[in-house]
């Protein structure tokens, strides 16, 4: 039996096509998906943007054209704040120590009204002296000034104390006691030289003189802490020393009730307060 020819298969050269299409088809799907996201939804970014400016500004932010040479208006305006107000200096208040009185930081005008007082009460209780001319009572920018005669407290050159300089003290000590001011009581000779057993020099006598009185004040209840004594000699007179009136004059003793808080000022000094005769 014959053996049938075997027929020869059809090659489709074309076929190449269908793959290119597929290929095609797809690079076009993969243009189409690039596309679609990488474009941008407007009405989603509109809400986008204006939840953000909201929450950063506190206004809604909406586009607005702008014209050239022409500033946006949504711009920021610049903030009027109102002026901030002057530092001024305060003075620290002054530290009351445990067991002083508050009279210490007394303001200006308590102050010279207590002092007004001091005044007008030794002035009432000195007045025949005052009349006399044998004591003095003037106020300072330190604080009240009693200037007695040292004539009707001691005998001349020596440091004790009279019968009646005690009882004018006294009386005076009566007063101070009960003021919780510093007192300072200062001693003053005239330009004598002195020489004795006792004393050397006119420095030692006006100091030993402040320091009886001051021995006095303590006796009678005044607060020895508020005491303060001191010795001039013959430094600071209140009078010329050439003549019998202004020796006696410089003979002195004067008794400073300095105001708290007193105002510094030229010249002046708490402890020196009866010694510059500075007659307010």
């Amino acid at each position: 039996m014959a053996r049938r020819k075997r027929e020869e298969e059809w090659e489709n050269h074309e076929r190449w096509l269908v793959s290119y299409a597929d290929f095609i088809t797809l690079l076009f799907s993969f243009f189409v998906v690039m596309y679609a996201i990488s474009s941008v939804n407007e009405g989603k970014y509109r809400v986008l943007s204006s939840t953000l400016v909201a929450a950063f500004s506190g206004q809604p932010w909406s586009p607005v054209p702008i014209r050239a040479g022409q500033a946006p208006t949504g711009a920021p305006m610049p903030l009027k704040l109102p002026p901030l107000p002057k530092v001024v200096d305060i003075a620290p208040v002054p530290q009351v120590p445990h067991g002083k009185v508050a009279a210490n930081v007394q303001p200006p005008l308590a102050r010279d009204a207590a002092m007004d007082r001091v005044e007008k009460e030794i002035k009432s209780l000195l007045r025949p002296l005052i009349q006399q001319g044998s004591v003095a009572v003037h106020r300072t920018g330190l604080g009240v000034v009693l200037d007695i005669n040292a004539k009707i407290l001691f005998p001349s050159g020596q440091a004790d104390l009279t019968p009646p300089a005690v009882t004018t003290l006294t009386s005076v000590a009566q007063v101070l006691r009960r003021l919780p001011y510093q007192i300072q009581v200062n001693g003053f000779t005239n330009d004598l030289p002195i020489h004795s057993p006792q004393f050397q020099s006119n420095w030692a006598l006006s100091a030993i003189r402040a320091v009886s009185v001051v021995e006095l004040f303590i006796q009678q209840g005044v607060n020895p802490d508020n005491l303060v004594a001191a010795g001039y000699g013959k430094y600071h007179p209140i009078a010329p020393n050439d003549t019998p009136e202004g020796l006696a004059m410089n003979r002195r003793v004067s008794i400073v009730i300095v105001a708290p808080q007193f105002p510094k000022k030229a010249g002046d000094s708490p402890i020196m307060a009866g010694a510059i005769g500075d007659r307010g």
